[in-house]
């Protein structure tokens, strides 16, 4: 379990849930409140992704190949900013929002292979 001991995924999993504590308390800070979790949510997500294929098929050099990745931004850009704001109306699509998917995965990728 190496994997989650990253710097990167330390950081990212107290910063999420720092803004979750935050917002709780209903403190909503401008662009926190609207695009952290965004940004963080793929480093968090592959991250942990790649500690169950390290763990699964026991090959700790393993890294996610970028299709993985950016499979992971269109699928979250589909869900989040496409298919939830037309089934409910508390979500708003945000263009904003698919831009901090490809920068949380940009991060989480250039990461994971440089301490790989």
């Amino acid at each position: 379990m190496q994997t989650l001991l990253n710097p990167l995924f330390i950081l990212s999993f107290i910063l999420a849930a720092a803004n979750q504590v935050l917002e709780l308390n209903q403190v909503y800070i401008w662009p926190l409140h609207t695009h952290l979790d965004d940004l963080l949510v793929l480093p968090l997500t592959l991250t942990i992704a790649l500690a169950a294929e390290r763990a699964y098929f026991r090959k700790p050099g393993f890294i996610l190949p970028w299709r993985y990745t950016w499979l992971a931004v269109l699928l979250f850009s589909v869900m989040f900013e496409g298919l939830l704001p037309l089934l409910h109306t508390k979500y708003t699509a945000d263009l904003w929002d698919i831009a901090a998917y490809a920068a949380g995965a940009v991060f989480s990728v250039g990461d994971e292979q440089a301490t790989s």
